[in-house]
């Protein structure tokens, strides 16, 4: 019989075991290599970003500053403000009266000349906090600030591991439904994660905070701020050891009751400033470091928290990418 002869059966068992010893056909690997990828994205980002030093620095910034960061600490700071304010008015109208002491009082004339500039300069300083006092309560209100970075380094890590043994799977040919799951989950999580931390609500607050603070907690700042005390100090010790009493033997009649106002607040409202004071000498740096992360990735386009949110967001939509591809395996 002419033409093409069938293949003997001799054949065709060569061939399948052939096959059966080439195993499975490799499946394809780029979904779970895009869940790797995304995942060591996500790890490495925040170390290159210097996330965990700073966020840890933003941290302690916002709990330095906890006390004073309400309505009732600014208004009892205007308070007192006010009360030295009476108290140098006080002063001057005494000098104006012609009731002022004999004698010379050098850190009384120095307070009376300085302390309007020195009001005004730390009213400015509570405008600042308390122009902020909205934008401090949305970012107490998320997650830690040290907390932030393992929020991508820990489903950055399951991606990883994921992927990793997905692709080693499917390069064999052998199917992963638990690494496909598992990144699927994961992605879902990356998604869901601003949305339920209020990211995206309340993390752009950082930002409205660094730009308030900025003019005010410098190191220049503070160093004038402290400089104040000196002034301060020195004026109201002369008013209570030597000027007074001085008014008092040459003028009983005269008035020195917001004088003696300031002395009786005087303990209390020093206790309070310095205690303020210091909380910004001490998170100068940390302060610097949380405008160190804002602009992290300024090279990108926008700032961090503004950013964090959608970085989110986009790693999930990856991960879902890469656990649902789609198409033929």
């Amino acid at each position: 019989m002419s033409g093409a002869s069938l293949p003997a059966y001799s054949d065709y068992v060569s061939e399948h075991n052939l096959a059966s010893e080439r195993g499975p056909a490799p499946r394809r690997r780029w979904p779970y290599l895009l869940a790797a990828a995304t995942g060591l994205v996500l790890i490495v980002a925040p170390i290159a970003l210097g996330m965990f030093t700073r966020a840890a620095q933003g941290q302690l910034m916002l709990s330095s500053f906890a006390p004073y960061m309400s309505q009732e600490q600014i208004t009892s700071f205007r308070n007192d403000l006010t009360v030295i304010s009476a108290a140098r008015a006080n002063v001057t109208s005494l000098q104006s009266t012609g009731q002022a002491p004999a004698g010379r009082y050098q850190y009384v004339d120095g307070f009376v000349r300085d302390y309007p500039a020195i009001d005004a300069d730390l009213n400015t300083t509570l405008d600042a906090v308390q122009a902020n006092l909205g934008n401090y309560q949305r970012l107490t209100a998320l997650p830690p600030f040290g907390s932030i970075p393992w929020l991508f380094v820990l489903p950055g890590a399951v991606l990883l591991g994921a992927g990793v043994l997905g692709a080693r799977k499917a390069l064999h040919g052998t199917p992963s439904p638990i690494a496909r799951g598992v990144i699927g989950l994961t992605g879902i999580a990356l998604i869901a994660a601003p949305l339920a931390l209020g990211l995206f609500a309340d993390a752009p607050a950082g930002s409205q905070l660094v730009d308030g603070f900025t003019p005010v907690l410098t190191r220049d700042h503070v160093r004038q701020l402290q400089g104040y005390f000196v002034t301060l100090v020195g004026g109201q010790g002369e008013l209570d050891s030597r000027y007074t009493k001085a008014v008092r033997v040459e003028h009983p009649e005269a008035d020195l009751s917001a004088i003696d106002a300031l002395a009786s607040r005087w303990q209390p409202m020093t206790s309070e400033f310095a205690g303020f004071v210091g909380a910004m000498s001490d998170n100068v740096e940390n302060f610097d470091g949380v405008v160190a992360l804002r602009d992290s990735t300024r090279p990108l386009g926008f700032d961090a928290f503004h950013g964090i949110g959608w970085f989110f967001v986009v790693s999930g939509v990856l991960a879902l990418a890469a656990a649902y591809p789609g198409g033929k395996k």
